[in-house]
């Protein structure tokens, strides 16, 4: 079982003090994820949970009648699963790799007895809960108040700033689940973003060419949100 190389590679890990990094090491095994790949099913336990280093997972609802809705991204911020987990209970989300990559996996379980006997551990688990929760309530709003270049904006700059590539890639039917509109919407939408040089955008790959400008049409749910994400960054990462 190998340890992490750099502490950088995930915040969290990074956000440890020393002793709870050292004791989550041994529970950490590096692994190789694909895209589309299910890590956890709808309806069961969190066997394992994991610490995106150059990937990013997804958080997806499916419904009876085949239908999915994406809720969140995570990213190298943090790990899957954490709600769940932290309450061993079932997972009410499929999360699905949305990125190929690698990331740390620990046992569920294991590292639920960690965060017991290590106060420090357990507070960080908490502190990343509030921004995961947060994050929630604020795209549920965000799906109800704002316009979809604006929504699409703040997507695309939040899977950025945890994401260590300057690169993303989105399938229109991915932000489609994001936003909770229809797939052609988001072309409409993308096109828009697009022909206003703020991004280059084309077969799911999105680069963003102006920042400022993203920023400027980006929700003001981006900015209510950042500073949980650079205090965030603040601990352990470059944000």
């Amino acid at each position: 079982m190998s340890e992490p190389s750099s502490p950088l590679e995930n915040w969290f890990i990074a956000s440890l003090d020393p002793d709870d990094a050292a004791a989550l090491r041994p529970l950490l095994r590096r692994v190789s994820v694909t895209l589309d790949q299910i890590v956890v099913d709808q309806g069961t336990p969190v066997e394992h949970v994991h610490f995106p280093i150059d990937t990013q997972f997804a958080n997806v609802i499916r419904f009876p009648d085949g239908s999915t809705v994406e809720t969140a991204v995570v990213g190298s911020e943090g790990l899957t699963g954490l709600a769940p987990f932290m309450a061993d209970r079932a997972s009410a989300w499929e999360i699905v790799c949305r990125t190929t990559g690698e990331a740390w996996a620990a046992s569920a379980a294991a590292l639920r007895k960690l965060a017991v006997d290590r106060p420090g551990l357990m507070t960080r688990l908490l502190v990343l809960t509030d921004l995961y929760q947060a994050q929630a309530a604020q795209t549920a709003a965000c799906n109800s108040l704002h316009r979809v270049p604006a929504r699409i904006a703040r997507w695309i700059l939040t899977a950025r700033d945890l994401s260590p590539h300057d690169t993303l890639h989105f399938r229109q039917e991915e932000l489609a689940r994001l936003i909770a509109v229809r797939r052609s919407t988001i072309s409409q939408a993308a096109t828009q973003l697009r022909r206003q040089k703020l991004i280059s955008y084309g077969r799911g790959t999105i680069r963003i060419l102006d920042r400022e400008g993203l920023e400027a049409t980006a929700c003001d749910c981006y900015r209510m949100l950042r500073p949980r994400l650079t205090d965030l960054g603040r601990r352990g990462g470059p944000l």
